[in-house]
């Protein structure tokens, strides 16, 4: 995985773009992102995973949001990432683990080409208040190894809203 000294680099080459950018979210060998100020949670009761489910938004407001167990929030990182030379790999901070919640489940894993703002599947233990703009999550770069020429052009792509989904 890329340094953290490599992640600066690569932005600077223009290998990686993040957007905004900021020094002091770059970590030894990550970088750090942070919530947005939307929520979203679905608003049926029961989820059919072949539709897509509806979605009700919930703006965090400044003196943040208490979130509830046992719901599902979506949310999306505040920083756009482009980058075509190495693959992405997104996660909690542990700091958040350590307060019960839960980042993604089974989408932490990015594509060579994803372009976008990054899709938090936040689930907490307990009630716990989270802030827009706090340093939520964190992104890890790795080198392809091999040829390359398979590129991420999913349903994701050049992501800058939350949607439902469907399998």
């Amino acid at each position: 995985m890329l340094s953290g000294q490599e992640i600066i680099e690569a932005v600077e080459r223009g290998d990686i773009t993040i957007k905004p950018f900021n020094k002091e979210q770059v970590n030894p060998n990550s970088y750090n992102l942070t919530l947005g100020q939307e929520l979203y949670v679905y608003s049926d009761g029961i989820l059919d995973s072949k539709k897509k489910n509806k979605l009700n938004k919930i703006t965090i407001p400044d003196d943040g949001y208490i979130l509830s167990p046992n719901e599902i929030y979506l949310a999306l990182s505040n920083e756009y990432t482009e980058n075509q030379v190495y693959v992405p790999q997104m996660s909690g901070r542990s700091s958040i683990g350590r307060v019960g919640l839960m980042v993604h489940s089974n989408a932490g894993g990015g594509s060579i080409g994803f372009n976008g703002k990054w899709l938090f599947n936040i689930t907490c233990l307990v009630p716990t208040k989270v802030y827009k703009d706090m340093q939520i999550g964190q992104l890890w770069f790795f080198p392809i190894i091999g040829d390359d020429s398979i590129r991420y052009e999913g349903e994701h792509h050049n992501q800058k809203k939350v949607k439902s989904t469907k399998i």
